[in-house]
Order: C-alpha cells, then sequence, then structure tokens
C-alpha cells in the first residue's frame, strides 16, 4: 500500500495516539534541546505535527513536511487549538526536499524513516539542506542485527502495516550516515512500549492480518519475546520495539 493513502486513512487515529503525542522519544528529544536555540528547522515525515510542536518552543520558525493530506490536515486542527503561530506545514518527500543548500540549522525526523522509500536519497537531501554546523535529530525503530530477530521484527510489520518499508539496525544506521557525510555525535537507545491490539488497529489491519499476527506473537520462542518484551495479559500482548535517538551533524 501507498504510505500516504495509509496515513489519509488512519490521519485522525494517530492524531490521537499517545504513542505520537507523548512518547518516551519525544520526552528524551526534549530535553537534548533544552536551552538551545535555532533559527529555522524542519521536521520530516512529521504526521499530525508533534515534533513540528515541541521543537517549535526552540526554533523561530518550523517548517513541517509531510506526504499526507490528511496528516496536515489533522496538524493544522492541532496547530489551530494549541495557538501556535511559528510552524508551516506543507506536502513534502524526504527523498526530495524542495529547499535551497544549508536552509536549516536544525532537522528531525521521528518514527518516520521506516516508511521512507529510498533512505540513502532522504539521508543524502537531509545532509544537503542542514547548515554546516547545523543539528540533525532522526529518532526511529530500531532491530538487531541479528537475523533470527530481525526477520520476525520486519514480518510483523509487513503484515500489520503495508506501507512499511524496512526497520534498520545499529549497524545499518551507521553505514548510511557515513556514506551521507553525517557524523553520530551521540546515540540514545529507549523504546516505544505498545500493546498489540492498540497497534494494529491504529494501523487499519484488516482482521485475517490481525489474526495471522496474534498467532505470531503467541507461537513467538523466548529469543523474540525476550528481546521484544512480549507479555500476555489479560488476552492482549504487551511488548516494545527497541528505538534509536541518533545525534548528528555534517562531517
Amino acid at each position: 500500500m501507498d504510505p500516504k493513502e495509509q496515513f489519509d486513512r488512519q490521519a485522525k487515529y494517530y492524531a490521537n495516539s499517545p504513542t505520537f503525542s507523548l512518547g518516551l522519544s519525544l520526552e528524551l528529544l526534549s530535553k537534548l534541546i533544552k536551552g538551545k536555540k535555532f533559527s529555522k528547522g524542519l521536521d520530516i515525515g512529521t504526521g499530525s505535527g508533534f515534533t513540528a510542536f515541541e521543537i517549535s518552543k526552540n526554533c523561530s520558525n518550523v517548517d513541517a513536511i509531510d506526504i499526507s493530506t490528511g496528516m496536515l490536515n489533522e496538524a493544522k486542527r492541532i496547530k489551530k487549538e494549541r495557538g501556535i503561530k511559528n510552524v508551516n506545514f506543507k506536502i513534502g518527500y524526504a527523498e526530495e526536499l524542495d529547499y535551497e543548500d544549508q536552509s536549516f540549522d536544525l532537522i528531525t525526523c521521528r518514527t518516520s524513516a521506516h516508511h521512507f522509500k529510498d533512505i540513502k536519497k532522504a539521508l543524502n537531501e537531509i545532509s544537503r539542506v542542514i547548515k554546516n554546523d547545523g543539528s540533525i535529530y532522526i529518532i526511529d525503530t530500531i532491530t538487531s542485527d541479528q537475523k533470527e530477530l530481525n526477520n520476525w521484527h520486519q514480518k510483523i510489520e509487513l503484515i500489520r502495516d503495508k506501507s512499511h518499508i524496512k526497520n534498520y539496525s545499529l549497524t545499518e544506521w551507521r553505514n548510511y550516515f557515513e556514506d551521507s557525510g553525517l557524523d553520530i555525535h551521540e546515540i540514545h537507545q529507549t523504546r516505544v512500549n505498545m500493546e498489540l491490539e492498540d497497534w494494529m488497529e491504529r494501523s487499519g489491519t484488516i482482521s485475517s492480518d490481525k489474526e495471522i499476527i496474534r498467532n505470531e506473537y503467541d507461537k513467538a520462542n523466548n529469543k523474540i519475546k525476550k528481546f521484544f518484551g512480549i507479555e500476555k495479559i489479560n488476552g492482549d500482548f504487551k511488548f516494545y520495539w527497541p528505538v534509536g535517538l541518533f545525534y548528528l551533524k555534517k562531517y
């Protein structure tokens, strides 16, 4: 499924999800930029705008882009409700940023990169539009370098969400950053805690695929259950995906 179609359809659900409006990764980003001031920020794959709203506290102006009109409509609604004036929303693609070279001194991208069709091109574009002394924060689910865990993770994501492209391991992220001329200054690891039924509902997973996923969680071996914190409580599965926050600068 095309990601635009997926997120247009589920926009209201995402806008009301605490996973995106709050979450450990957003709290961590807020702490890392606390006290810093930026002239112009860019939030890529902004969705309902929650990351853009957070960085707007530290920026004179923020541009926030997404491929989904439905998501941007929700973001504009929330912006109006909160009375935020310095965030501008527009349609935009990570692989083709419609900005001049060195346009921003802060770029963020939170929980969107696993939907990018060409991660290499997206990172090259980020490297192009960030100022030489600018700061980049990329936050996304990370997977294991171990084949068994990696394969299970990718399988579950692709069944649940047909717009999913790929989760990357720390090793893969390091290689992509290096190839794009981006230097890792800090890596912070956290996680996103989830409940399976809510997670599937948020992405509009069809009933037959929901049943397949439930069976996969039921029969997961101890290694998988331990790595992803899988527990069955009152008929639902609680689990988490590991998340990496990467603070990057140009070489």
